[in-house]
């Protein structure tokens, strides 16, 4: 079947609300774009090795979903940078010995922080750009975003996906972004708050949230008074967590929209109801994000209503450098049929966590954002800041889990008298682990314009 044809077969069940006929669709539809993505990677001294000792010897060999769903992942994140550490010293340039297209015809370039090691670059070659700003104009779409809009922009306005990338999709769409970012810090984003006066805001859940608590000092009135109706999320599992998303609904006054960028035209939004309900995929011609698998056996998982697992991630029509079964760590969840909140029927995804974040407290699987969700019930005696301190890296974690968490106050005050040995209790009845929490003053813990981490590992010698 050839992708227009799936394409409206697609588009049929979805207008029957046939969740089978639907999920049938979009395997035809992956199908339509696989075997020329194999061949247009096979050649690739990255790609071609491990795609023949996985028995494939080109695109023709892959006969269903299930023969592609199969092989092993052909890349993780840690083989990124080695594919990356490995062209710099054979070719000079860092783009990667899994580049499949000419490097002059590479022209985006997107990438993490890097703070770990050698950063992980995105390459775009112009089509696969233009395809970008496609899809991510499906998500402003969907947000009710218009072409004209201001859109005062602070994620931060860098090389990452939801930086400069983020932007320019912005720009092509129509709308007019203002290009501040989050390096220019609290105070300029509210003067720029006053003086734009933006339909849509983009950034951090932390980030936005320092708007917040200060907008009423510095501009002498509420966030919620500058006419903000759409904010865009990301970064951070925040958007997710309720009272992380109560306070950014109802400090702006505004929609909230949780995104999810990442790479080879991955696109995803939530369509901004009080309560969560997963992000909407609006890419399937382009990008299978969630092939989920067992991240333990790796075997592929049916991909039903409810299915949860590690995603596989990767770009069906990608020219610059795809990603073909990538291994994300990302552990998801997956919906099918219809929106509670928007009433859209397609498939939505929600990321519960990190495989390589996962705490393991004496057998009780933890997710550091869900002890965070729990600690964020007791605002607003404490202000959404909080680390969870390890000796080592997960997944194993000796109890008690150790908490430092920031309150809105002093120590001195009446209210705060038994507050930890009351957020160690309800941790306690909610997820089931022994804590030890540790109340600090406002202020104390790291702050960051782009995304928050919620691990400290430290010496022993130093908790």
């Amino acid at each position: 079947m050839n992708l227009e044809t799936s394409l409206a077969a697609r588009d049929d069940a979805v207008k029957r609300r046939d969740a089978a006929a639907y999920l049938a669709a979009l395997d035809d539809i992956r199908m339509a774009r696989i075997p020329a993505q194999i061949d247009h990677c096979i050649t690739n001294e990255f790609f071609g090795p491990k795609l023949r000792d996985a028995g494939v010897r080109s695109g023709a060999d892959i006969r269903s979903i299930n023969d592609f769903r199969r092989l092993p992942a052909l890349m993780t994140k840690s083989e990124h940078r080695e594919s990356q550490l490995a062209s710099l010293e054979k070719y000079g340039h860092s783009f990667g010995l899994h580049l499949c297209a000419r490097k002059e015809h590479v022209v985006h370039v997107a990438g993490t922080s890097g703070t770990t090691g050698m950063p992980t670059f995105y390459l775009f070659s112009r089509r696969d750009l233009q395809i970008t700003h496609d899809v991510v104009g499906r998500m402003l779409d969907l947000a009710g975003v218009r072409p004209g809009d201001t859109a005062l922009h602070l994620f931060g306005l860098s090389m990452w996906l939801g930086g400069t990338t983020f932007m320019q999709a912005f720009e092509a769409y129509g709308a007019h972004p203002i290009p501040l970012g989050a390096e220019a810090g609290v105070s300029r984003a509210l003067q720029y708050l006053d003086a734009c006066r933006p339909r849509v805001v983009s950034g951090t859940p932390s980030f936005l949230t320092y708007l917040i608590d200060r907008a009423p000092k510095e501009l002498g009135k509420p966030a919620s008074e500058f006419g903000v109706e759409i904010v865009f999320c990301g970064g951070e599992p925040g958007a997710s967590l309720p009272h992380v998303r109560k306070k950014l609904q109802d400090g702006f006054g505004a929609r909230l929209h949780d995104t999810m960028l990442g790479g080879w035209h991955n696109a995803a939004v939530e369509c901004g109801g009080p309560d969560h309900q997963g992000l909407h995929f609006l890419a399937d011609e382009y990008c299978f994000r969630y092939d989920l698998v067992d991240p333990v056996s790796r075997e592929p998982l049916a991909l039903s209503d409810g299915a949860s697992g590690e995603a596989i991630h990767s770009g069906l029509y990608y020219e610059a450098a795809p990603g073909l079964r990538y291994a994300t760590g990302d552990l998801v969840s997956l919906r099918v049929g219809e929106c509670p909140h928007c009433g859209r029927f397609g498939t939505r995804y929600s990321v519960q966590g990190r495989a390589d974040d996962l705490l393991n407290v004496r057998g009780v699987k933890i997710f550091p954002s869900a002890i965070k969700d729990v600690v964020d019930g007791f605002q607003p005696l404490t202000n959404g800041q909080m680390e969870i301190v390890l000796d080592a890296p997960p997944p194993r974690v000796v109890p008690p889990v150790r908490i430092r968490v920031e309150i809105v106050g002093s120590l001195d005050d009446e209210p705060f008298d038994g507050l930890s040995g009351r957020i160690e209790a309800k941790i306690k009845d909610v997820l089931r682990i022994p804590t030890e929490v540790t109340l600090v003053r406002d202020g104390t813990l790291p702050r960051s314009s782009h995304k928050t981490k919620l691990i400290r590992i430290v010496n022993p010698a130093e908790a």
